[in-house]
């Protein structure tokens, strides 16, 4: 039997983990405390020190990412953008999870902190905010 290491341990065990997670909101009946909010919209602000846009990416049943059809345009701090409804840009009810992909122009990319659930006739909107310099704490983070 081959031996593992412990960083090849923790690494096995960070990624069940990590998918056993994405899959208990979809396990969820009912939203309780912890469980992702569910939304029809993503909001991101621009609160960075460059010029931003971002995408939207949900993770199906498969546990694969997959990008949804559609991008924001660039936009430059303290301006915020709305996608449309995310079933209308592809994201279907069964997503386990769905995140925007943030990019600072001609910097760093990266998806958000956290996930929401898309639920078609929910009228949540997830706020996030985009944070940092090109390079130097760039983030995005759900702020509500």
């Amino acid at each position: 039997m081959k031996k593992f290491g412990m960083t090849r341990r923790a690494g096995v065990f960070g990624t069940a983990a990590l998918m056993f997670s994405a899959l208990l909101p979809a396990a969820a009946a009912t939203a309780g405390p912890g469980d992702p909010q569910v939304v029809q919209k993503i909001s991101v602000v621009n609160a960075g020190g460059y010029v931003f846009s971002f995408k939207v990416q949900y993770l199906g049943k498969d546990l694969k990412w997959y990008t949804a059809n559609w991008k924001s345009d660039e936009y430059p701090v303290g301006q915020t953008r709305t996608t449309p409804e995310l079933g209308s840009i592809g994201v279907p009810n069964s997503a386990l999870a769905v995140i925007p992909f943030g990019s600072a122009v001609a910097g760093d990319s990266a998806q958000a902190n956290a996930a929401v659930s898309y639920k078609e006739g929910s009228t949540g909107v997830a706020t996030y905010t985009a944070e940092g310099t090109t390079y130097l704490g760039f983030k995005v983070v759900l702020t509500e």
